[in-house]
């Protein structure tokens, strides 16, 4: 949990930057998200387990902000990697219309061979 956590360098720096996480759903990406979150950024978690990404939102709602700052907005975003162009498109777009720009993109998601 975010919680407790200690933030050092470069990730005090990110307070109200954007950032989208793919393969946020567990593991690393998972972390990262906590860790982003607790930093003060919006973030955006993808992933294909969209029941897994929601529980990370409800999670990262209650991240404790830098400052005291108001509670973060996080959205998950349903994306598969290894879909079509057309998908992974539509994903972005739905991350763009929450909010805008986005800042970083951490790609963390694995693509377990590929589709013909």
């Amino acid at each position: 949990m975010a919680e407790g956590r200690v933030l050092r360098k470069p990730w005090q720096r990110l307070e109200g930057k954007t950032v989208m996480v793919t393969g946020a759903s567990s593991g690393l990406g998972r972390e990262l998200c906590l860790d982003l979150a607790a930093a003060g950024c919006t973030v955006l978690a993808a992933a294909r387990r969209v029941d897994r990404l929601n529980s990370l939102c409800d999670e990262l709602r209650r991240t404790p902000q830098p400052g005291g700052s108001p509670p973060p907005r996080p959205a998950a975003v349903e994306l598969d990697l290894a879909s079509d162009g057309s998908a992974i498109d539509r994903a972005v777009h739905r991350a763009w219309s929450l909010f805008g720009p986005i800042d970083a993109l951490i790609n963390n998601a694995g693509v377990r061979g590929c589709r013909r």
